[in-house]
């Protein structure tokens, strides 16, 4: 339903379980399924706070676009950490001026905490994100780095598209040299230089 653009928003877990709090958690959105224009200039831009809308809301952070091609539309997906007193993430994507949303996602809680009372999740989560730089942490854009393929030099073997096996052993590769290191496939400028020769 996602991809054919029927349900804008879409998560997925590292574990492939619900999303639970402590955990990570990656959110998909489709903005041609609810019509919303992406901005020229960023995109699509996220917004939202953990438990209530204040927690970590206020300035939108610019989604990772991922192109599919000519035939689909991009989506833009955005990395949560989920800190450990989240019940849940109240969110809207923006393109400048006009916005979709809230959405709401339920996080598993340990069993543990089950049966606590919301006072002591959004105390536990105002301690959380009161150290400094505790939002981007908890929000970020995903990583923009597409491998496509390997560099090919000394012991690197290519293993796919998207890995390299870097087998990579540095040391002076001069068999000249005292420091000589036969088994070095990367040279780390560890041989000496002959100083004879400069007058």
């Amino acid at each position: 339903m996602f991809e054919l653009g029927r349900a804008p928003v879409y998560w997925k877990t590292m574990n492939g379980l619900p999303p639970t709090s402590g955990k990570k958690v990656k959110l998909f959105y489709n903005p041609a399924a609810t019509k919303l224009v992406p901005n020229e200039e960023y995109g699509i831009a996220f917004n939202g706070g953990f438990n209530q809308p204040i927690m970590c809301g206020g300035e939108p952070r610019a989604m990772l676009r991922k192109s599919r091609g000519k035939a689909d539309s991009p989506i833009y997906t955005i990395q949560i950490c989920v800190p450990k007193h989240a019940v849940n993430l109240i969110f809207s994507f923006t393109n400048g001026a006009n916005w979709d949303g809230p959405y709401r996602l339920q996080f598993q809680v340990p069993k543990a905490w089950q049966n606590r009372a919301i006072e002591f999740f959004n105390q536990g989560l105002a301690e959380e994100l009161s150290q400094e730089g505790a939002c981007d942490r908890a929000i970020f854009p995903d990583t923009n780095i597409v491998v496509d393929g390997c560099v090919m030099i000394g012991n690197l073997s290519k293993e796919g598209g998207d890995r390299c096996s870097l087998d990579l052993v540095p040391g002076c590769m001069d068999p000249n040299s005292y420091l000589y290191n036969p088994l070095a496939n990367v040279d780390d400028g560890s041989c000496l230089i002959d100083s004879d020769s400069e007058d």
